[in-house]
């Protein structure tokens, strides 16, 4: 391979990696900065949760629309149109005068975040080959430990030392990334020149706001709840609306290739699972910590710190073992070491001390990092050039609304069971007023457990295909 093409390749992976970073350091530096921004427009929690909410939701509905659309009419197009509604929307959201125009611009921040993944990937798997593709996506993957790592801590000093408005104009950096980008990013690229099929991506976007919004009221409303019940039911119609539509419709929004390929559907499958089981197990902890534990949220951040840091550190070096070895080899390593911690907080550490506790996350981070670059690699391997962009952005949503099913289902489960005497599982040796953080545990397990099951179904797939 020529210094040219090496140094070509080497700048689109740093540009993505680099929007990929301060994306993910956004969410997580704004999240922090809610109750301070609800303080200085005197807005409740239930109002500026909204912030949160809008957010989740336009991501969700907006990553297939820019994989389909940039298939069509350009991945680089596309990505940049992102970077500047990403950036114009932060720059905006930092002068903002009153709440409303704030929560505007924090839809404006989602839907141009929305086409930063599975775009970047897209044209990671359109210009760099499968047998080096491996440590770009674990450099990736690494951005997006470190933004988690990074940005709880930033927005807080950030907003503790400065303002909150600081945290939306510092996101607004990505802007001066758009000529590095314009320049280097692959422009000419293979196209899919097809007719968009905009109904079906307006019934598909309503199956997952249907969706989001159901999984984000089941705690505080209850599952038989008319905004629940309401929001599953817009749902199951949307979905079988967009069924229809994949069916009959001659060029439908989803590629029929793609439904038909049964590897990439369980590589859809095991990213659904195992991004429910990690969020699951992630968004019970300050519940543990400060409950059982009785410790401060600086301590909570802390005993959490450990898996975002074996995320960042370690992603690259096995994005890089996945371009040698089987990398659903890889996953299944990772979905066991998952599987056992989870075990393990849900039969006999509930209870235990914070220090152990953050041990036990280090694993948490270990196995993480083997599934999310491996997976990555094993996906864009899966689908064909003309049809990265919509197979990618299907892939993240799921991955996305995953996470978001598996926080909402751990959390019910908590509530559900908080004057439960004893715990589900009848061999529990946890802390014995503290039962219903073991039954809650139970879905990260039961998440981790399938997607093993599916990744060893996956493998067995992956051979015979290549035989």
């Amino acid at each position: 391979m020529s210094a040219e093409k090496t140094r070509r390749e080497g700048w689109i992976v740093w540009i993505i990696a680099a929007t990929v970073f301060v994306s993910v350091t956004n969410t997580t530096m704004v999240n922090v900065a809610l109750p301070t921004i609800g303080d200085f427009f005197d807005a409740g929690p239930a109002r500026v949760g909204w912030l949160a909410t809008l957010y989740s939701l336009m991501f969700g509905i907006a990553t297939p629309f820019y994989g389909r659309l940039g298939d069509r009419y350009g991945l680089r197009r596309m990505f940049i149109i992102g970077m500047v509604v990403f950036g114009a929307s932060s720059l905006l959201a930092g002068i903002a005068p009153d709440f409303w125009l704030l929560l505007l611009c924090r839809v404006g921040q989602a839907v141009g975040s929305a086409a930063i993944p599975s775009l970047g990937i897209a044209m990671i798997t359109r210009t760099i080959p499968g047998d080096r593709r491996g440590a770009a996506m674990g450099l990736i993957g690494a951005c997006v430990g470190a933004g988690q790592a990074i940005g709880p801590t930033l927005g807080g000093a950030i907003t503790q030392f400065g303002s909150w408005r600081l945290v939306f104009l510092v996101s607004a950096v990505l802007l001066l990334l758009i000529p590095a980008s314009l320049k280097r990013l692959p422009g000419d690229m293979e196209r899919n020149a097809t007719p968009v099929d905009w109904l079906g991506g307006v019934t598909l976007g309503a199956a997952i706001a249907g969706v989001l919004l159901g999984i984000g009221n089941l705690d505080e409303n209850g599952l038989l709840s008319t905004v629940v019940l309401g929001s599953f039911g817009i749902s199951v119609l949307a979905i079988a609306a967009t069924v229809y539509r994949q069916r009959h419709v001659r060029f439908p929004f989803i590629e029929r290739s793609l439904l038909a390929n049964r590897r990439y559907v369980l590589l859809c499958l095991i990213g659904f699972l195992s991004m429910g089981g990690n969020i699951g197990a992630i968004i019970l902890a300050p519940f543990l910590l400060e409950q059982v534990n009785a410790v401060s949220t600086a301590v909570v951040g802390l005993v959490l710190l450990p898996q975002a840091v074996m995320v960042t550190f370690l992603s690259r070096p096995l994005g890089r073992l996945a371009d040698r070895y089987d990398a659903l080899k890889l996953v299944s390593i990772g979905l066991t070491i998952n599987l056992a911690v989870v075990a393990v907080l849900t039969s006999v550490a509930v209870g235990w001390s914070p220090i152990a506790l953050a041990g036990l996350f280090v694993f948490l981070g270990i196995g993480l990092a083997m599934i999310s670059a491996p997976l990555s690699v094993t996906l864009t391997r899966a689908v064909s050039g003309s049809t990265a962009g919509i197979g990618l952005g299907i892939y993240n949503m799921l991955f996305f609304v995953g996470g978001g099913f598996g926080a909402a289902s751990a959390t019910a489960l908590l509530s559900s069971r908080e004057s439960a005497s004893d715990a589900l599982l009848p061999f529990y040796a946890g802390a014995s007023q503290s039962s219903e953080f073991s039954d809650a545990y139970l879905y990260s397990l039961f998440a981790f457990a399938l997607a093993l099951v599916v990744t060893q179904i996956a493998r067995s797939t992956t051979q015979e295909a290549d035989t």
